[in-house]
């Protein structure tokens, strides 16, 4: 097994560490700390790794750097996971039924539960209920930042950020798998609105999730991280029925290369050409991947013109429009309305991501 350098290296052994219940391996030498740091945040492992590291290893800055972090981070599991406990209390008044999914039921099988780091939490609940979760939502103080494909997205200061989900995956994406995680779902026994996915289908929706992100912008290393404590740690996950249904999406070859991954770089082994492949480009990536590649892959599909390229961002197509605003379903001709308020509401609220697209497709350009 190969690695790009020493701190991406040594990054992996401290994980392997932390997910074992390991103490700190042996440092290794002419580690760049401050790099290590930056590669650990920017792929979301950083919450892993502090677990395990001794800050009398570290120079001063990065431990400061490291005793505020672990308090921030407390603090801020402490704080969601009481506005979770208030929303949920709502939910079941309202009798809205709902699942907790990704980060937020993963985190359980880690040997601690502060090391699996969450920018936010993902819920499934019962769409139909939606002018409802929007009421709850606003006398919780919490903005609706964005109607996406299949989500709708909220947040409220300092840093309380939920993503509500109709669907798994959005119809109209080239990736859909259909599966049904509340078919076998139970429901908790002091709240009955309040479902647990099944072990095997969650275990299923996060290959499906990592593959997504992997087959559009990329993602990072925390996917295996996530995929060799559910297997390492859960308890009634059937591998062959989720390899059989994996196979069945079409994505089967991606999954046995992610879960051989996993275990030869957490447990010990030899990796394929293809497994390199995989790890070279989840340490090059971010938690959620690279933009630079899905812009130059959407550049492409317009032959590299980034004036068709900008048009079709400002002015989605109808398909795109009508899943992020509903109403449009049953008032098609209100289109035109709603390009001005999604224009406006991308000015005003993520105005700062805009720049950064821009000036990535200025490089690309280049």
């Amino acid at each position: 097994m190969q690695y790009s350098s020493l701190e991406s290296e040594y990054i992996v052994s401290l994980l392997k560490s932390a997910l074992k219940k390991e103490t700190m391996p042996p440092a290794l030498d002419g580690v760049d700390w401050q790099k290590l740091i930056s590669i650990s945040k920017k792929q979301q492992v950083y919450s892993i790794i502090a677990s395990v590291l001794d800050p009398s290893y570290l120079p001063q800055e990065q431990a400061q750097e490291l005793a505020v972090y672990i308090n921030n981070e407390l603090l801020r599991l402490l704080s969601m996971k009481n506005e979770l406990e208030e929303l949920e209390k709502k939910l079941r008044e309202k009798k809205i039924k709902f699942m907790l999914l990704k980060g937020s039921v993963i985190r359980n099988y880690y040997p601690q539960q502060k090391m699996r780091q969450m920018s936010d939490i993902d819920i499934l609940y019962d769409y139909t209920k939606r002018d409802t979760l929007l009421k709850i939502m606003k006398s919780r103080g919490f903005r609706l930042t964005a109607s996406c494909e299949n989500s709708d997205d909220f947040f409220k200061e300092p840093f309380y950020t939920f993503e509500w989900h109709r669907e798994l995956f959005f119809e109209e994406a080239e990736f859909c798998p259909h599966f049904d995680l509340w078919k076998n779902a139970t429901a908790d026994s002091h709240n009955p609105y309040k479902y647990y996915v099944e072990e095997t289908e969650h275990f299923i929706y996060t290959i499906c999730h990592m593959y997504k992100h992997y087959a559009t912008n990329g993602c990072g290393i925390r996917f295996l991280c996530d995929i060799y404590v559910l297997l390492n740690y859960g308890k009634d996950i059937d591998l062959d029925k989720a390899v059989a249904v994996l196979d069945k999406i079409g994505i089967k070859d991606f999954a046995l290369d992610a879960i051989s991954l996993a275990n030869a770089i957490f447990n010990g082994g030899e990796v394929t050409e293809n497994q390199q492949k995989m790890l070279d480009f989840l340490l090059s990536s971010g938690v959620y991947g690279n933009h630079i590649v899905d812009y130059s892959k959407k550049l492409s599909e317009f032959n590299d013109s980034k004036i068709r390229y900008l048009f079709r961002r400002v002015f989605p197509e109808k398909r795109k429009m009508a899943a992020d605003y509903r109403q449009l379903e049953k008032r098609p001709y209100l289109l035109p309305v709603y390009y001005i308020i999604r224009l406006f509401t991308k000015v005003k609220y993520n105005s700062k991501s805009a720049k950064n697209e821009l000036n990535e497709i200025k490089k690309i350009n280049k």
